[in-house]
């Protein structure tokens, strides 16, 4: 995945993005002690496999998205406005996933902090510089959420972004002329920003993203072993 923030307009926000295999690595996270290199974890998680020591069944591994916004403008910057930091996948090989209209919904197994998080749904279009977009707040507490959310997995939250929900954008601002996003897409990438113009720090925890079938409250085929999602 790919880090980004507003250092490229001479911004102060600042984060980085961690892998978190084990509930060993999240403690040693959690005490602010070093955290090793990716290729550092390659490596132990080879050796912890080959040993037979990685035993713990229950942990679900995630990514780990820290850092602090920042709403300060540079002095030397010709932005008007600053205070962004933003993840994003590789785009997807061969040409993107075509949906073939067989989803109508994104769920994201996720620990978010409450923050409002923009989610970034690049799809084939003949317009380079659109993107749909959707949000995600949450703070864990369903009467207070913008967003519909399911039974918890082992300390995340599911949460479920119909594509009726997104919005489209054109270079960072809403189009006036908005087009429905549909089962019948082809996405080539997808990301988070955070850009609520609140200072201080955040975290989100991101363990999985998954397409799925969502109608009447239900996940369709989630208890089926044969069903494709």
């Amino acid at each position: 995945w790919r880090i980004s923030d507003d250092e490229v307009i001479q911004g102060f926000s600042r984060a980085k993005l961690m892998m978190i295999t084990n509930q060993e690595k999240l403690e040693r996270v959690e005490k602010g002690l070093d955290f090793p290199s990716i290729l550092d974890d390659a490596i132990i998680d080879d050796d912890d496999d080959a040993d037979g020591d990685n035993d713990d069944e229950r942990f679900i591994p995630f990514a780990r998205w820290q850092g602090t916004l920042d709403t300060r403008i540079g002095e030397y910057s010709k932005a008007s406005r600053s205070g962004f930091c933003a993840i994003r996948s590789p785009e997807f090989a061969f040409g993107g996933a075509d949906l073939g209209s067989r989803y109508n919904a994104l769920e994201f197994l996720c620990r978010p902090d409450g923050r409002k998080y923009t989610v970034n749904l690049r799809v084939r279009t003949y317009f380079p510089d659109d993107m749909f977009q959707a949000f995600i707040l949450y703070d864990g507490k369903e009467e207070s959420s913008g967003n519909i959310v399911v039974a918890p997995e082992n300390g995340f939250s599911r949460i479920i972004l119909p594509f009726r929900k997104f919005f489209l954008t054109s270079g960072g601002r809403m189009r006036a002329i908005q087009r429905v996003l549909d089962g019948a897409i082809c996405i080539e990438a997808i990301g988070l920003t955070l850009m609520d113009g609140q200072d201080g720090d955040f975290v989100f925890d991101l363990a999985r993203i998954r397409l799925v079938n969502y109608i009447d409250g239900e996940i369709l085929g989630e208890d089926d072993e044969d069903a494709p999602y």
